[in-house]
């Protein structure tokens, strides 16, 4: 099947405000169906079950998220400046596919071994590029006690923990946050922003 069909675009994102709401395990295939205005039969044709369904709904918004990151590493800004604006469109990419985070953060648990192994392995295809920028900023003095995986590790889980804390929550600006919590990261706490 085409992967630029239009079905399979409103099945993904029927799938994805499903599982978000309702959790994988309830989330029937027929309501997604329903939902995404195809028939069941539709799904398989796309999707051979329905943790694939749900693998792939991360797998394409993990790469969003990457396309993002991408976009403002490359930029002609200076290697700060690229920073904070990877920060504050991710956290934005977040904020507005709640859904998303939802889901991510739900379904985690039973899927962490499929859902590590796709974000690892785009972490590591990327690695060059993350290279490259974090080598401009060691040449600036900062970010020179980690290795380069281990910094874009790092910076994630400062992005997913602000992230888990809003889903749960409901409270606080993930943008605001995320760029606040990655200054103090690259200041120290002395110099909290």
């Amino acid at each position: 099947m085409d992967a630029h069909d239009p079905r399979r675009a409103r099945i993904l994102a029927a799938a994805r405000d499903r599982f978000a709401r309702q959790g994988f395990r309830r989330a029937e295939v027929k309501a997604i169906a329903e939902d995404a205005g195809v028939g069941k039969a539709t799904i398989y044709q796309f999707f051979p079950s329905k943790d694939a369904l749900l693998l792939t709904v991360v797998e394409e918004n993990l790469t969003v998220i990457r396309d993002l990151v991408l976009r403002e590493l490359l930029s002609g800004a200076p290697p700060l400046e690229r920073l904070e604006r990877v920060c504050r469109a991710v956290a934005r990419f977040l904020e507005r596919e709640a859904d998303f985070s939802r889901l991510l953060i739900q379904e985690a648990g039973e899927f962490l071994g499929a859902i590590q192994q796709r974000y690892l392995q785009l972490v590591d295809d990327n690695l060059p590029v993350a290279e490259a920028f974090f080598e401009e900023l060691r040449g600036q003095g900062y970010f020179t006690a980690l290795p380069t995986r281990d910094i874009v590790l790092m910076m994630v889980n400062l992005l997913v923990g602000t992230t888990y804390t809003w889903v749960l929550t409901g409270e606080g600006e993930p943008e605001r946050q995320a760029v606040t919590y990655m200054r103090v990261l690259i200041r120290g706490l002395r110099d909290a922003p």
